[in-house]
């Protein structure tokens, strides 16, 4: 799936100024989910969005029934802030073609390009709202993310839907199984935009560091089925690899998120994670905790321009 983003994000300049392949991606983890329990939305009637538009649609349904849709938490500690620059990367793809997303990622669009402007204050629609979000938005800088979730499983529900990556489970309530206490789905794309199936996540690339016919022949295998496969059967592990047999997945939640991997038409690394620490885990992480607390998009993202520039 989404092979040609793949190809691109193991792509270095070698020593003679061509471009090759230097890394092999063996092991993916996807952030472009949805959690929601289904029998509080089988009580409600809601039904699971195929688009943004429809996921929207059912945000503004939910707080029209008189109950809160969203659990949103960017509490964590010095990384206080980080949850919301997903946020913002989910929605860049979903905004804009990926090569915009490449050239925000490296500064070659300023911070405060009205197109990155515009995917923060897509986030502003589901976290500035009181009416959306658990405890008002007023709460969202100061719920930490482990806890956030946790709405969703209180009784009556905190909140309907929770959006976070593949890892979340682990702050789960005790107990909590997958597929008929909780589930997920694709945090979706706008039907109008005709921008694909977009996935953001992360993932570990297989390089080699010193060449020999072994570590050739390694990289040989890590491109067979067979590799994947045996992973597959053990926990934590992804892979966009079209070859595989889905069976393999050692449950269902792994293999659903395989699923969105497979069907992805683009995929790209965390933002934040590509740009200097000082931005990526520094200004944007602080920044988005400002923007929730209610200050200008345009001037926060102004000020995060300001730092990378100080690094120039």
């Amino acid at each position: 799936g989404a092979g040609d983003s793949w190809v691109d994000l193991g792509t270095y300049t070698d020593k003679d100024g061509n471009d090759a392949l230097f890394g092999f991606f063996y092991n993916v983890n996807v952030k472009s989910l949805v959690w929601f329990v289904p029998e509080n939305f089988e009580d409600a009637g809601y039904e699971v969005p195929d688009t943004m538009e429809e996921l929207k649609a059912l945000t503004e349904e939910i707080v029209a029934d008189g109950e809160t849709p969203w659990c949103i938490g960017l509490g964590s500690g010095a990384a206080t802030g980080w949850p919301a620059t997903d946020w913002v990367e989910d929605m860049m793809l979903r905004t804009q073609p990926a090569d915009v997303y490449d050239q925000w990622t490296r500064n070659e669009i300023p911070f405060d390009d009205p197109r990155v402007v515009g995917a923060i204050e897509e986030f502003g629609w589901f976290a500035r709202d009181d009416a959306k979000v658990a405890g008002g938005a007023g709460a969202v800088a100061s719920t930490d993310f482990r806890d956030s979730p946790k709405g969703l499983f209180s009784s009556p529900p905190q909140c309907y839907l929770h959006r976070q990556a593949s890892f979340v489970p682990a702050f789960f309530p005790d107990g909590v199984e997958f597929g008929t206490d909780v589930d997920f789905f694709y945090l979706p794309a706008y039907a109008g935009k005709d921008l694909g199936n977009p996935v953001l996540g992360g993932g570990t690339l297989m390089a080699i560091t010193t060449p020999s016919d072994a570590t050739t022949e390694l990289m040989n295998f890590f491109q067979l089925p067979i590799a994947h496969e045996v992973m597959m059967a053990q926990t934590g592990f992804l892979t966009p690899h079209k070859g595989v047999n889905p069976a393999a997945y050692k449950d269902d939640t792994l293999r659903g998120q395989g699923e969105i991997l497979v069907n992805a038409s683009t995929f790209r690394f965390d933002g934040s994670d590509l740009m200097p620490g000082a931005v990526g885990a520094g200004t944007f992480w602080t920044g988005m905790v400002d923007y929730a607390g209610g200050k200008d998009a345009k001037a926060v993202a102004g000020e995060i321009q300001k730092s990378w520039d100080a690094l120039k």
